[in-house]
């Protein structure tokens, strides 16, 4: 059934998009800068230079590709509704359901794409240590690249400017990500008023916000058995769970708008 909804010539149609505005071309190339700066600067550190190398790599990675493919997502849905493009797609032969299965099918094969590329960039650094722990980190980063993709293009929907939808996609990232300091915090005893509603609240929210904090963790690349409790059903799970919540909320508020 889903597969009917998917529509091929709008998947070329975003891939293209990609390609015209040179998203792979400029990604590969922060990924290669990214990549020689790490070996760089590893290579000043004393001891196990080769990991510290990788460290710096996946930090630097991970916030280009959530950087740069938040961008591409916003600014192209919302230069689709700029243009009326949007008006013209849905004059064709595809449901409102169908176009928005669609985008995030093409978002989330760039992500997958990029995601790849930047597991082949951290497996190129060192060779020698490529484990398990490299494999869940690529694994990860893929899945947390498809959240960002579809939270940017659900953002961008219901957010009329393309900053706003960027800044929103950022928020709910950085929200995302120190959700488990934030936790930690709420979880210690206080006799601050209030206290118990801000705990309350923080449990409340975690429920709805992905755990990116527990996702492509550095320490994963450094040590073999860093990535206890944490294996490819949990990635799996948590990025199907939240993609299909960003996905059907976005097609909720499309059905809903008057062209």
């Amino acid at each position: 059934m889903i597969s009917g909804l998917i529509s091929p010539p709008l998947l070329r149609y975003v891939l293209m998009a990609a390609l015209r505005d040179r998203l792979l071309l400029s990604l590969l190339l922060v990924l290669l800068v990214g990549a020689a700066l790490a070996l760089f600067l590893g290579s000043g550190a004393m001891v196990e230079a080769d990991r510290f190398s990788l460290v710096f790599a996946a930090g630097g990675l991970r916030f280009a590709g959530v950087a740069g493919l938040a961008l591409f997502v916003a600014f192209h849905v919302r230069r689709a509704f700029d243009s009326k493009d949007i008006d013209f797609l849905l004059s064709r032969p595809v449901s409102r359901t169908g176009f928005i299965l669609s985008h995030a099918l093409a978002f989330s094969l760039l992500a997958l794409m990029l995601g790849l590329a930047a597991g082949a960039v951290l497996l190129a650094i060192n060779p020698a240590s490529i484990g398990p722990g490299h494999l869940l980190w690529i694994a990860s980063f893929v899945a947390e690249l498809v959240i960002v993709v579809n939270a940017a293009l659900f953002f961008s929907m219901v957010v009329s400017s393309a900053s706003g939808s960027v800044l929103a996609v950022f928020g709910l990232y950085v929200l995302a990500r120190l959700m488990g300091q934030l936790l930690g915090i709420a979880a210690t005893d206080s006799d601050m008023r209030g206290w118990e509603i801000l705990r309350t609240a923080m449990d409340a929210i975690s429920m709805i916000v992905p755990r990116l904090d527990l996702m492509a963790q550095t320490s994963w690349l450094v040590y073999p058995d860093a990535a206890t409790g944490i294996g490819y059903g949990f990635i799996l799970a948590q990025a199907v769970l939240y993609t299909a919540l960003l996905v059907c909320a976005a097609v909720i508020d499309l059905r809903r708008r008057q062209f």
